[in-house]
């Protein structure tokens, strides 16, 4: 889905048993290509919309992701829309790659793409994985997140312009990446006052069964707010 995703292994197997598990990664990434597609006149996704299958007839991951944008819209006020449902297809699966290989056996282990990172376990033993997070308006790497079991995921406008004229980018950490990837999306396109408001609420959810996700914020003119759990997972200044 024009991405390039990169998995990163670091729990020691045999080569007999890790070739299995990297072919069964991009098999499963090449059958969302085929299924959630856009471009492609036969993906389930625009078969089931000029109705040609129904929702029972339609593969269950597509209607899975699909009632899963449509509460992520309301839960956003729609500032998570339908134009980013490509991103969030992609988290989605990168999450599912992710829990595919920690069920296999996997479980240290890095899955990326276009700067959204899902780690789990550790980098080497008793090492959590270093993430860095990049100033937007100079694309050097500004902050290191440390985690052994989290979510990254940045929204940003390339060369640091602002979705709304004050927000450079939105980085948002959590257990789930397409749900983090989505929140970056919707705060990004809020703007600086309303995102703050939005980062409070998911940061510190009233209802205690729902799971919390941390946001630090970065201004145009450099200025970087952020929840307080945020600062569990980092992140440190990288030293220059």
């Amino acid at each position: 889905m024009g991405s390039h995703v990169g998995i990163d292994i670091r729990t020691a197997l045999p080569q007999r048993e890790l070739r299995p598990l990297l072919d069964d990664a991009f098999g499963w990434l090449r059958w969302v290509e085929e299924t959630f597609s856009t471009q492609r006149p036969d993906s389930e996704l625009n078969r089931l919309a000029r109705g040609e299958i129904t929702p029972e007839e339609a593969a269950p991951e597509l209607t899975e992701v699909l009632q899963r944008c449509a509460e992520l819209g309301k839960a956003t006020d729609g500032f998570f829309g339908e134009a980013a449902g490509a991103g969030y297809v992609r988290d989605w699966a990168l999450e599912r790659v992710s829990r595919a290989l920690a069920a296999a056996g996997a479980v240290d282990h890095c899955v990326s793409a276009d700067g959204d990172v899902r780690v789990r376990g550790s980098a080497r033993p008793g090492v959590p994985w270093r993430v860095g997070l990049k100033d937007p308006r100079e694309g050097a790497v500004s902050r290191v997140v440390f985690a052994h079991d989290l979510a990254v995921a940045t929204a940003e406008r390339p060369g640091g312009s602002g979705g709304q004229g004050d927000l450079a980018s939105v980085t948002v950490v959590g257990p789930d990446l397409a749900t983090a990837g989505a929140y970056a999306t919707a705060l990004y396109a809020m703007g600086s006052v309303r995102a703050r408001r939005f980062a409070r609420e998911i940061a510190l959810p009233k209802d205690v069964q729902t799971t919390p996700y941390d946001v630090m914020l970065t201004g145009l003119d450099g200025r970087v707010t952020s929840t307080p759990g945020f600062l569990v997972h980092g992140p440190e200044v990288k030293a220059s």
